[in-house]
């Protein structure tokens, strides 16, 4: 049976997580507020922009995501982390000094790199840290690192743009001779490396699987038969997680510019409304659904993450259309909001699923498949196939069009995925409470 830490240590771990979550995410995502200035000092259009949002991140952090994986389940997912976590933020800072696009999308790729350690390390970490019962409230926490990175990086890089138009950096060495969006990487790179002193605060039971590996006691656990016995809920569940992600990474990849150039928002007044957006409907939406997939959990209900997910769902599909066809700036951000509650939860309906049927020599490979899903469809198709049909389609002038298109079929494609992979859910959790 798996021994599990106190409870306070294990929160301990899940608040470090949400932490480490949220400056990952702020790191990554600031670039959306910074594209504009980037764009005119480069000389780049919306589809190479979108590559620098997308692609250029995504690249190396899916080639990495299997080998990071399979190296924190078999040893410290603690130490993995903190060497990720040194390259992702060194790496975010030199993409203040970068000398063009080229330079820039290698950076952009190194940061994707160390990034691939987040997720299969904390979501693994989070997975050893509590019962299977009580895993929604935790892996909700980490989901709303998910939301809070990206409005602190947004919110951030809106404001030092602000700030450098106002001559905030005169006088100060180094920074003053830089362009604003260049001080804005370098300052949001920073706090992950000061990050690096929570490491050892997490709970890390490695050790001990190391030492019952060594004595041959560890049950083995590969991937692959994994996958083929249960290939239709993981494979309903990889798409749904992959297509479900691209509204997250439209709203973070292409809002802030929507905001400026479509309704003529300021930057500091775009990162600031998007962050408060992004923050309330991470807390109060992933907090809720949480509660609820809970409480649901708690009265036998086996398929909980699914069935409370098919709801919210359901309501993405008319709020992305209606949202990306508001006209003024007011209406957008009350449809906005009201959208971002309705994806908020996607993380943790993945994560738990995930979490409830993954045996614990396979937590951390399993988790990276689907953040593997996650970052190819979501993070970088998605907003690519936003750019390009901007750009080749509609025209830049219509960026909103391929925004309300692209989300709208992505969350209607999710609602049909979320019903096809229930009963398989169902057969999983029954199996597993029948050999426990």
């Amino acid at each position: 049976m798996t021994a599990y830490p106190p409870r306070a240590v294990a929160w301990r771990s899940a608040i470090i997580v949400f932490v480490l979550t949220a400056i990952a995410l702020a790191d990554r995502m600031a670039i959306s507020m910074l594209i504009g200035p980037i764009k005119a000092e480069f000389g780049i259009g919306d589809f190479q922009a979108s590559l620098l949002i997308g692609l250029a991140f995504t690249l190396f952090y899916v080639i990495f995501l299997l080998p990071i994986g399979a190296a924190a389940d078999k040893f410290s997912r603690a130490k993995v982390l903190a060497i990720c976590l040194f390259i992702w933020s060194i790496t975010t800072v030199a993409c203040g000094f970068a000398t063009g696009f080229i330079s820039l999308f290698v950076l952009r790729m190194l940061m994707g790199a160390g990034e691939a350690g987040i997720g299969p390390c904390s979501v693994g970490i989070i997975g050893a840290s509590f019962p299977r019962e009580s895993l929604s409230k935790p892996l909700a926490l980490q989901g709303i690192g998910f939301q809070v990175g990206p409005a602190i990086g947004v919110g951030a890089a809106g404001a030092i743009l602000g700030a450098g138009a106002a001559g905030a950096f005169e006088g100060i060495p180094l920074l003053q001779d830089l362009a604003p969006w260049r001080v804005a990487f370098i300052l949001i790179g920073l706090p992950g490396l000061l990050a690096l002193l929570l490491i050892p605060l997490l709970h890390d039971p490695d050790r001990a699987r190391q030492t019952s590996e060594a004595a041959g006691t560890a049950p083995k656990a590969d991937v692959m038969p994994f996958l083929k016995r249960y290939r239709v809920l993981m494979g309903t569940m990889l798409l749904a997680s992959g297509i479900s992600a691209m509204a997250a990474g439209i709203v973070t990849g292409w809002v802030p510019e929507y905001l400026q150039r479509s309704l003529g928002v300021s930057p500091a007044e775009a990162g600031s409304i998007l962050g408060i957006i992004m923050i309330s409907s991470a807390f109060i939406g992933q907090g809720l659904f949480a509660v609820i997939v809970d409480w649901f959990a708690s009265r036998g209900y086996l398929d909980a993450p699914i069935r409370v997910g098919l709801l919210p769902t359901f309501l993405a599909i008319p709020l992305a259309w209606f949202a990306f066809s508001a006209g003024g700036d007011s209406g957008f951000y009350v449809l906005l909001l009201a959208f971002a509650f309705a994806i908020a939860p996607f993380n943790t309906i993945n994560n738990t699923v995930v979490q409830q049927v993954a045996p614990p020599q396979l937590r951390s490979r399993l988790s990276a498949l689907f953040i593997f899903s996650i970052s190819i469809i979501g993070f970088a198709i998605g907003p690519s196939l936003v750019g390009w049909l901007s750009e080749f389609v509609f025209g830049e002038e219509r960026l909103g069009d391929a925004m309300r298109i692209v989300t709208t079929l992505s969350m209607a494609v999710t609602f049909v995925l979320l019903l096809l992979a229930r009963r398989p859910l169902l057969a999983c959790m029954e199996e597993k409470q029948a050999g426990q």
